[in-house]
């Protein structure tokens, strides 16, 4: 008898695993432990709010809602308010993900209410902070028992939860003033910088280089933006209230004194993507490091090294790194427990195209390829394998670019982009971001500042135009969702980079029958290659080209393979 009553406990004290949600107006107060020793919690307590119930697509869906707080006096105003629509309560036991319907947060410090949605499904756009539901929602912790329908301990930002006292009928008002939010994931279109050039002409070049004068975007200068269809933005912290209320999204820092960013508030902002726009150029800082110069003897070499660089970068918490957020700012580190802080979701800004593949392979989520598209200097590297001094038409050029991007990026089902500078002719920079997006890019980016390399903010917004009206005429298939059956698939030997220029694993001939051998080889693979696309161009297919490293080549309809 006894051991049936201990048995009898032990099962009424066991989370259920299919347990009916609380009551709606069911309230749970809940304080927080860190999991830092000697280091206080981020935050004081949170209190979770049960609403009513809502048919959404032939489902009952309920209403939430998290009200965080610096200490544990529930008459002070909360840091931030989340409010949510999902299929079932967060702190309901289970480890499968919640189904968001409509999402919406308001910060009453800043005095804003929003509501995220994505532009093309209508349905909730949720913070894309990796691992954002195991993080910034609460989850039930293992082996915690129940008080009116609620855990008596949770999991949350890194720390846990735990539950002081719970009621009843708590009140539920709709919050009329929410501002929604439709914002674009699929197609982000902006510049790495906060400023202009002055002059709104281009500067001659030549004989000598000239810099533009810049200036910081004014409140009107973003007006334009917004209209002419610009929707990410690179804001100094003083300049974000200007952004974030608008259905874009935005890169910041983490700021110092009254700039500095609000914690946890801010994280749940939709449209805030973190610190990092980009891995800047891992190849090109490769070819330019001390420590590789003269080293780089085979193609096999550099593309080894890039992939385990990015890797390296990507994955840490330096500038271009993921976990850049967890950097101690002013000294001080935000406390997040065994959480990671983790914006996984940016690409590489990089000039070498042709090692998209590689970089992807190294982790990183994309690439932008910096677009200098002149047609004499396409056809006069070309001609160098062909040795036929054929002219190619702007779309054959902006194709065989584009085929490595989205070749490269593919297998990995990550994202690429292309972003157009002052050096590329402006008769084909059109061509090049509407090409860009009938192809499937998720970025048209611009580079603002540096000479030649500067384009006119005049030209951003005019291309910028034309990419939104030829959208708005020509919509594409989510990027999102499967991707498109392809005519034909070129694959490059694994570790071979099809450069067209002398960048240093290329061989160049000399008096080493070694040297010869390996540039002989290197010619052929080039002419090979500049062949068949040449061949696919005169087909009219659509082609990519990609690195034959052993996956499933799936979803061509064609594979042409380029070896010895």
């Amino acid at each position: 008898m006894v051991l049936q009553a201990i048995l009898t406990t032990l099962i009424l004290a066991a989370p259920a695993g299919n347990e009916a949600p609380p009551a709606p107006g069911t309230v749970g107060h809940y304080a927080v432990l860190t999991c830092r020793v000697d280091t206080p919690p981020p935050i004081g307590s949170v209190d979770i709010i049960c609403g009513p119930r809502e048919d959404v697509r032939n489902t009952t869906s309920v209403w939430w809602q998290l009200d965080i707080r610096a200490n544990a006096d529930t008459n002070t105003a909360p840091l931030v308010q989340v409010r949510a629509l999902t299929d079932r309560m967060p702190l309901a036991s289970g480890n499968a993900p919640l189904r968001f319907e409509r999402y919406l947060v308001r910060v009453p410090q800043a005095g804003e209410t929003l509501e995220y949605r994505n532009l093309h499904t209508g349905r909730a756009w949720l913070p894309g902070w990796g691992g954002f539901q195991d993080h910034f929602v609460p989850r039930q912790a293992r082996g915690a028992a129940r008080q009116t329908g609620l855990p008596e301990t949770g999991e949350y930002l890194g720390h846990v939860l735990t539950l002081r006292s719970t009621g009843k009928n708590a009140r539920w008002d709709a919050w009329a003033d929410a501002k929604v939010l439709d914002l674009d994931p699929e197609l982000l279109v902006g510049t790495g910088r906060a400023f202009k050039d002055k002059e709104g002409h281009r500067l001659p070049q030549t004989p000598k280089p000239q810099d533009y004068t810049y200036l910081p975007f004014t409140e009107e200068d973003y007006r334009v933006m917004f209209d002419a269809g610009i929707n990410l933005f690179c804001v100094e912290p003083q300049h974000e209230q200007l952004v974030r209320t608008r259905p874009a999204f935005y890169i910041r820092g983490a700021g110092d004194g009254k700039t500095a960013l609000q914690y946890p508030a801010d994280l749940y902002r939709s449209n805030y993507l973190g610190p990092v726009m980009f891995m800047d150029e891992p190849a090109i800082l490769l070819i330019a490091d001390k420590n590789t110069q003269g080293k780089l003897g085979c193609s096999s070499a550099a593309a080894a090294a890039l992939e385990r660089r990015v890797r390296a970068g990507y994955h840490s918490s330096d500038d271009y790194g993921r976990y850049a957020l967890e950097r101690p700012n002013s000294g001080k580190r935000i406390n997040t427990g065994d959480m990671r802080l983790d914006q996984f979701d940016f690409p590489a800004w990089e000039t070498l195209y042709e090692t998209a593949h590689y970089q992807m392979r190294g982790g990183c989520n994309g690439i932008v390829h910096e677009g200098r598209y002149q047609l004499a200097d396409f056809d006069k590297a070309v001609a160098k394998f062909t040795h036929n001094d054929r002219k190619h038409t702007a779309e054959q050029l902006l194709r065989y670019h584009y085929a490595f991007l989205r070749g490269g990026t593919r297998p990995f089902d990550k994202f690429w982009g292309t972003a157009i500078y002052g050096q590329c002719d402006p008769a084909i920079a059109p061509k090049a971001v509407t090409l860009a997006y009938d192809m499937g890019a998720r970025y048209i980016w611009y580079w603002t500042s540096d000479h030649d390399h500067h384009l006119l903010w005049v030209e951003q917004m005019e291309l910028t135009r034309t990419l939104r009206k030829h959208a708005a005429e020509h919509p594409r298939k989510s990027i999102f969702g499967p991707k498109p059956v392809t005519d034909t698939a070129i694959l490059l030997p694994d570790g071979f980079i099809a450069s067209m220029e002398g960048l240093p694993w290329v061989p160049a001939p000399g008096n080493d029958p070694t040297k010869g051998e390996a540039l002989q080889k290197y010619q052929r693979l080039m002419e090979r290659l500049m062949t068949s696309v040449q061949a696919a161009c005169d087909r009219n297919e659509d082609f990519d080209i990609t690195v034959d490293d052993g996956r499933e080549i799936a979803g061509y309809r064609k594979v042409v393979r380029i070896t010895e």
